[in-house]
């Protein structure tokens, strides 16, 4: 049995020095990104920033992003044998999302330069092989190259390029990495295990969130609803085939909201029952579903303080605080209006 104590212990330090209230609302009050990246140079995240004489707004993007995968990287290898598995399977999201934004970076003809500043080197994948990996030619070289290194993502992506050429749409092939990344993370936990069930609510809510972002993006690019059938990820918990399949239906955004106000759907992503009302589009209905699956991560981490559900609490507020501030110091440099800009912030 794997021991949390250790380990725990450390990721209540790192917790603590989390940004505060107080902290957000002094960001806030100021006028300038500059100030911000000041303030940013000041914290935990200033050893990445190095001389703030010269530092911009992407040098302070940069800082967020590295001390994320620092941190991730610590808490991985603090952990024991059995922890470090299940870390894999829950940081092995990143794998995923570092390969899609890279062929989502080929697919719209961006350089190396354009697409490392998104990455989080987390998982599997190193910085300098990410790095081999933007410097692709296409998306099929970049399906060739992790292919020579054993990654079962190459194969998928090569297998998807014939009806990428067909369609020009990319996600049909983000869409086979996630289920395998899926359909493998499942083979690997035992829910009759605490830790392992703890992880498997996790992945739940985050193939909810998946397929309710695809069925409006069906909703309002018709044209994709011929892939519907095949864009469904199977294993989500509340939002069912029957209930996506009504969704793509409606003719409309809102009406199509209508449908997922529902009092399961609400509950596990701790949405209220007007809140959905006010919502206008996908990105914004995309971080309300990421709220729901940090409010849902702490209410773990606070169920059992003894059990992995801590270290997973830590990594979504963890991701949360590095999302804030990258809206703050983006909102800042856009001259954001204070008033939004505290609603696109969760503290």
């Amino acid at each position: 049995m794997p021991d949390y104590s250790y380990i725990n212990a450390r990721v209540r330090g790192m917790k603590g020095r989390l940004f505060k209230p107080a902290d957000y609302e002094e960001l806030f009050l100021m006028k300038d990104p500059a100030s911000v990246i000041q303030f940013l140079f000041n914290s935990v995240y200033g050893r990445f920033i190095g001389s703030i004489e010269k530092a911009d707004i992407n040098a302070g993007e940069e800082a967020l992003r590295r001390d994320l995968s620092d941190t991730f990287k610590k808490i991985y290898e603090m952990a024991d044998k059995r922890i470090k598995y299940l870390l894999a399977i829950l940081l092995g999201r990143w794998d995923v999302y570092n390969i899609k934004t890279i062929l989502r970076g080929k697919h719209i003809n961006k350089v190396s330069e354009d697409i490392m500043p998104l990455l989080i080197p987390t998982g599997v994948f190193s910085e300098p092989l990410l790095k081999e990996l933007t410097l692709r030619e296409d998306i099929r070289d970049v399906g060739v190259l992790l292919s020579t290194w054993g990654s079962p993502y190459g194969h998928l992506i090569l297998e998807g390029m014939e009806g990428y050429k067909k369609s020009g749409d990319i996600s049909a092939i983000e869409l086979r990495l996630e289920k395998f990344y899926f359909d493998d993370s499942f083979k690997k936990l035992s829910k009759k295990k605490k830790s392992g069930y703890y992880v498997y609510k996790v992945l739940t809510s985050q193939i909810d969130m998946l397929n309710i972002i695809t069925a409006l993006r069906i909703v309002k690019e018709k044209d994709l609803a011929i892939y519907a059938d095949g864009y469904f990820i199977d294993n989500g918990e509340m939002f069912t085939k029957e209930l996506y399949q009504m969704v793509i239906n409606e003719k409309g955004i809102m009406d199509a909201l209508s449908l997922l106000n529902t009092i399961p759907l609400r509950k596990q992503f701790k949405i209220k029952k007007d809140e959905l009302s006010i919502i206008s589009d996908l990105p914004e209905m995309e971080r309300r579903l990421e709220i729901g699956i940090l409010n849902r991560a702490i209410a773990l981490s606070l169920s059992d303080p003894l059990d992995i559900s801590l270290i997973i609490g830590f990594i979504w507020r963890k991701i949360n605080e590095v999302i804030n501030l990258r809206l703050i110091l983006r909102g800042k440099w856009a001259e954001v209006p204070d008033e939004r800009l505290r609603k696109m912030v969760v503290i």
